[in-house]
């Protein structure tokens, strides 16, 4: 029995656990890797996110999967789940708490908008910028933080913006935002 097999698409011979089992292969298992399935994954569903019906049918799918299998109130957690993830999440990241206590007497200038810390450095605590709910989950789906510098970095490539490019400044932040077609208020 074949113990390793040649992904078609980064060319690496890998052991067939790196392989996806599918059941209408010869051997069993697909013929491109776990990785370039996953690479290929999120970039086709980027792309199609620029359709607006695509959207809606994965929300629609999405919705009809999450009562079909009976997720309502089953993941809700209790008070004291919650507060240990809180803290738990404070003690890993000491400096965004900081800045979050810090601007909590700083309102967004749309009700219902959110404020986006473009870094975490003691003296930018109070630089912000002002996004919509979506566009704020939008844009940190397409980011990486980098605790050492207390920054953003891109985490997927769009035109001229690679993969790991560090947005040091507030100007870097706002056109990579504008790159997402995210609203800056």
């Amino acid at each position: 029995m074949v113990e390793s097999k040649k992904c078609f698409k980064c060319s690496e011979v890998k052991t067939l656990t790196a392989f996806y089992k599918h059941k209408q292969m010869a051997d069993g298992y697909l013929g491109k890797c776990k990785s370039c399935t996953k690479i290929d994954t999120k970039n086709r569903a980027i792309e199609l996110s620029d359709n607006p019906e695509w959207v809606e049918k994965e929300k629609d799918r999405h919705r009809k999967k999450y009562f079909r299998l009976g997720y309502k109130g089953k993941h809700k957690p209790t008070y004291s789940q919650k507060k240990k993830s809180m803290d738990k999440y404070k003690a890993k990241y000491p400096e965004k708490y900081k800045a979050k206590s810090r601007m909590a007497k700083i309102k967004a200038k749309v009700k219902g908008n959110h404020l986006h810390h473009w870094s975490y450095n003691e003296d930018h605590y109070s630089d912000v910028i002002e996004l919509s709910v979506e566009g704020h989950n939008y844009l940190h789906r397409h980011m990486i933080y980098d605790q050492e510098r207390m920054m953003y970095r891109v985490a997927i490539s769009i035109n001229q913006w690679v993969n790991g490019t560090l947005l040091d400044t507030k100007e870097r932040h706002i056109e990579y935002a504008k790159k997402l077609l995210i609203k800056i208020f």
